[in-house]
């Protein structure tokens, strides 16, 4: 892969993450920058490594993972660790989403309980993730299942950390490959 398709896929998986305008998916990962614009940049050592390195998959995997971390990474700053973190979760997502649904059940009588946003007050669900003790693609995967970030999207409106969590969720929604069916499956295995 060459340093400018990674250049490539690196600002749109940055558009994607930080706008609101645009969509990797939509556009193919497309995004208007050229050559010139790239041969600019201080950096470049960094995407030729990458390129060298990694396949497109993987590059993309690569900046995916890091923006979860944090959106407004400067591309130095990204890591390899978060790239490892995140292939692990995917791999054993059935397990972690069942562990997630474990721990909520145990702090929460019920799931509906867990999912109550109400007076402007994060759910627990909310919580839990802002605690670490869930981890986000469990908040995608149950928004899925029961579209709860709209209804809190009206109730916490004046929330920052919701208003930027939910953006993250909502980005995130469509990197995230797991089978609805499956989930219900692991939620009334355990209730």
């Amino acid at each position: 892969m060459s340093a400018f398709d990674v250049y490539s896929v690196y600002l749109a998986v940055k558009s994607h993450f930080t706008t609101d305008k645009y969509d990797f998916f939509r556009y193919g990962g497309k995004t208007r920058t050229s050559e010139e614009k790239f041969n600019q940049r201080n950096d470049r050592y960094f995407f030729e490594k990458l390129g060298s390195k990694y396949n497109q998959n993987e590059v993309l995997e690569y900046f995916v993972s890091n923006f979860l971390v944090n959106s407004n990474f400067y591309i130095k700053e990204m890591k390899e660790e978060n790239w490892i973190e995140w292939n692990r979760k995917k791999q054993s997502m059935t397990y972690l989403f069942g562990q997630d649904i474990e721990s909520i059940l145990a702090r929460y009588e019920t799931l509906n309980t867990a999912l109550q946003c109400t007076n402007m007050q994060h759910s627990g669900i909310i919580k839990m993730y802002l605690g670490g003790h869930i981890m986000i693609e469990t908040l995608v995967i149950l928004d899925r299942m029961t579209k709860y970030s709209t209804r809190y999207d009206s109730i916490l409106a004046n929330d920052v950390v919701w208003k930027s969590l939910s953006k993250t969720v909502k980005k995130y929604a469509a990197f995230v490959n797991f089978d609805t069916l499956k989930a219900k499956e692991i939620i009334s295995s355990k209730v």
